[in-house]
């Protein structure tokens, strides 16, 4: 409770709908990692109720940054499937 923490976050790909993100939460002056979490976020349209694409002004910012990060290595474990262990 009270140390300082860094959070990162690396825009790991993106379509005209998604955003494909892993996240790191690591300790601000000692750096170790406390949590790790990868994301699939989905644009929706709130008036459609429905995915749609980000709108054009949107859609260049995220390019600008998915070019950015192109370069940033990825973290081991990235893109792993999710699923229940088998019985």
């Amino acid at each position: 409770l009270g140390d300082p923490v860094q959070a990162s976050i690396l825009l790991v790909d993106a379509d005209e709908k998604r955003l494909h993100t892993f996240e790191e939460l690591r300790h601000a002056t000692e750096g170790w990692l406390s949590a790790t979490s990868e994301n699939m976020t989905i644009h929706i349209d709130m008036t459609a109720r429905k995915t749609a694409p980000f709108p054009p002004d949107i859609r260049a910012r995220i390019e600008t940054l998915a070019n950015a990060h192109s370069t940033i290595p990825r973290p081991e474990g990235i893109g792993r499937k999710i699923a229940m262990p088998s019985k």
